[in-house]
């Protein structure tokens, strides 16, 4: 009788134990996964609203200036997009690592002339990228 009972609450504390390792495995999981999309990014424009919808002609601005940047420099940008919210919130990640220094430079400045003042996109340099926010 001893032993039985002895037995039950060491196949309980196996079971608790297990189920403890296996948490803390999908939580390292989790982490490592967070850690991966979250990579910092030479430039990221954030579309968000306050109310009603984001800076549309901004967005325009700038998939009209990308897609004619690409198509002169004859190269594609790595980017990454992300749609976030209910309004059409989006996130546009760029590595800009096939771009020079100089180029870089010049399609930031850029870009940040073609935002201009709009109080709807957020401009950050060397920051990360959010993954579905």
């Amino acid at each position: 009788m001893f032993n039985s009972k002895l037995l039950k609450e060491t196949r309980c504390l196996v079971r608790v134990i297990a189920l403890l390792f296996g948490l803390l495995s999908l939580s390292c999981f989790v982490s490592g996964q967070t850690q991966a999309e979250n990579q910092t990014r030479r430039l990221v424009l954030s579309f968000t609203s306050i109310c009603c919808g984001i800076d549309r002609d901004a967005k325009r601005k700038l998939d009209d200036f990308i897609t004619k940047y690409e198509k002169a420099q004859g190269k594609q940008l790595k980017k990454t997009v992300v749609h976030w919210g209910k309004e059409g919130e989006i996130d546009y990640c760029f590595e800009l690592s096939e771009l020079s220094r100089k180029e870089r430079k010049a399609f930031i400045s850029k870009v940040r002339w073609l935002i201009g003042k709009s109080k709807l996109v957020d401009v950050k340099e060397n920051a990360a990228c959010q993954s579905g926010r």
